[in-house]
């Protein structure tokens, strides 16, 4: 908003006050009666009068017109500049929170594979009893060609009706037939090897 301009107060001039009193002082000379003055026309006197007094007032507004002009003028206070609101701070990235769950604990180790595997493979049919570890596992005719296998921590004990008729295999290592064609024979097997605990042929 513009500020609002204050009225000048014109002060007048001494030009123009000592103008208006030699006017009032010619015009207090020209209400006497002429015939009060010795020697002068009324009308003469009243025409030089109204002469000086024109060029009185001639010089008094050329002086003025001239002279500076005094004036009181009054500095308006500028308004305040209103203070622009600072910026609001721009929202900082929040950091993801650290997962509080626990680690998931590692799977336990797979336990150790038994360190003996007996397989039996029947060349013909056969009856077999199978004990490992003290505990009866299979007892049964086998059919030809079929096989069983057997995971012990000890020992397997095989009873073959026809130890000719039984191939073995230890831990993948081929360990032929368990004993003669046609012999009943019962065999110790452990992971060191084969011992039997029956004899292995008939006495002469």
């Amino acid at each position: 908003m513009e500020p609002e301009a204050v009225p000048r107060i014109e002060t007048p001039s001494p030009e123009a006050i000592a103008a208006r009193e030699l006017t009032s002082r010619l015009q207090a000379d020209a209400d006497v009666p002429a015939e009060q003055v010795p020697g002068t026309a009324p009308s003469r006197r009243v025409w030089w009068l109204a002469l000086g007094a024109a060029v009185l007032v001639a010089g008094v507004w050329l002086a003025v017109s001239l002279s500076p002009r005094s004036a009181v003028t009054t500095e308006a206070t500028p308004p305040k500049a209103t203070p622009s609101p600072e910026p609001a701070p721009s929202p900082q990235p929040v950091a993801p929170a650290a997962s509080t769950a626990p680690a998931e604990a590692p799977a336990p180790a797979a336990a150790p594979a038994h360190p003996l595997r007996v397989t039996l493979t029947a060349i013909r049919p056969v009856w077999l009893r199978v004990t490992v570890d003290g505990s009866r596992a299979h007892q049964g005719e086998l059919p030809a060609g079929e096989t069983l296998s057997f995971d012990g921590d000890r020992t397997v004990v095989v009873r073959s009706g026809d130890a000719g008729g039984v191939q073995a295999t230890v831990n993948g290592t081929d360990r032929g037939a368990l004993g003669l064609r046609g012999w009943p024979l019962t065999v110790s097997i452990t992971p060191a090897g084969i011992e039997p605990l029956t004899p292995t042929r008939p006495e002469p």
